[in-house]
C-alpha cells in the first residue's frame, strides 16, 4: 500500500461466471466432452471493471482461457494487478487500521442487462500471501444497487472491503522507542555542572535528533490536515525541550554574571 499517494496495489485472481444459452451442446453426441478451454476473446464477456481504479492504464483482466461447459456455463479465472484509491487515516499511526474498498461493476450494462452477484460473502483468502507491514483481518463482500439521477435503471456493483491492520513492531523499535529514550536525555541537562559547557549542547543535540525522527514520520504520511498522535507527541516533546534549553541558557547566564552584575532591584 502506497500510503503517501493513498493507492492500494492488489494482485488478484478474478473469477467470473455467467450463462450463455447460445454456446451449448449435447455432450453425449460429442464423446462425452463436458467442457472445453478456449481463448476468452472467442466468447462474449461482461465488461466488469474496477470502479475506483487509480491506475493511468485503465485496463481489466488479463487475456486467459475460459472454461466453457456443455450447458452454456462459462467460467473465467484471470489474474489482475489493480491499483485502487484508498483513503488512509493515520490518526493512530503506527497502531492504525485501514479499510480499503475494491468496487467492481459493469461499465456499460445496467442491472436489467447484467444481474451482478457475488458468489461468496467474503473474498477467498486461501492463497493470500502475507505482507510484512500489513495484516489482513478479512475481506467481506457486499452487493450494492445504485440508481443515478440521469437514468432510471439500477446499476449493481460488488464491493470487497479489505480490513488491514498495521504491524507496528518496526515503527515501535525504530521511531517510537528511540524518541522516548532521547526525550529522557533533555532533563539531564539540569544536572550537568554549569562550568562544563555542555548543557546547551545537549539540549540542541536532542532537539536535532527529534527533528530527524519527525521528518521520517512526515515522509511516510500522506498530506493531510489532521496530524497523527505520534506527530503531536513529537511536536509537544520538541516544544518542551526547546523551553528546557532556553531555561538552561537563562540559568547559565545567571551563573556567569559574576560580581559585575547589577544589583537586584527592590521590587524583585
Amino acid at each position: 500500500q502506497d500510503e503517501r499517494n493513498q493507492v492500494l496495489t492488489s494482485y488478484l485472481w478474478v473469477r467470473q461466471t455467467w450463462q450463455d444459452a447460445h454456446l451449448t451442446w449435447d455432450k453425449d453426441e460429442y464423446g462425452g466432452i463436458d467442457s472445453i478451454r478456449i481463448p476468452s476473446s472467442y466468447v462474449w464477456r461482461p465488461d466488469i471493471i474496477l470502479y475506483n481504479n487509480a491506475d493511468e492504464h485503465f485496463g481489466g483482466s488479463m487475456e486467459t482461457n475460459v472454461v466453457l461447459r456443455s450447458d452454456g456455463r462459462i467460467m473465467w479465472d484471470s489474474p489482475a494487478i489493480t491499483k485502487s484509491s484508498c483513503k488512509v487515516d493515520v490518526s493512530y499511526f503506527p497502531f492504525d487500521g485501514q479499510r480499503c474498498r475494491l468496487t467492481f461493476g459493469s461499465w456499460t450494462y445496467n442491472g436489467n442487462q447484467i444481474d451482478l452477484h457475488n458468489q461468496l460473502d467474503t473474498g477467498d483468502l486461501t492463497d493470500f500471501v502475507e505482507n510484512v507491514e500489513w495484516e489482513m483481518l478479512g475481506m467481506p463482500a457486499t452487493r450494492n444497487v445504485i440508481t443515478y439521477g440521469c437514468c432510471s435503471e439500477p446499476y449493481p456493483d460488488v464491493t470487497y472491503t479489505l480490513l488491514l491492520r498495521r504491524r507496528a513492531s518496526f515503527y515501535v523499535f525504530n521511531l517510537l522507542l528511540p524518541c522516548i529514550m532521547v526525550s529522557f536525555l533533555a532533563p539531564l541537562g539540569f544536572y550537568l555542572p554549569a562550568d562544563s559547557g555542555e548543557k546547551v549542547s545537549l539540549g540542541v543535540t536532542v532537539l536535532l535528533a527529534l527533528t530527524v525522527f519527525q521528518l521520517l514520520v512526515a515522509e511516510s504520511m500522506p498530506p493531510s490536515e489532521s496530524m497523527p498522535l505520534i506527530g503531536k507527541y513529537y511536536i509537544a516533546t520538541m516544544t518542551m525541550i526547546t523551553a528546557s534549553t532556553a531555561l538552561t541558557i537563562f540559568i547559565m547566564n545567571v551563573h556567569h554574571c559574576g560580581p559585575g552584575a547589577r544589583p537586584v532591584p527592590p521590587w524583585a
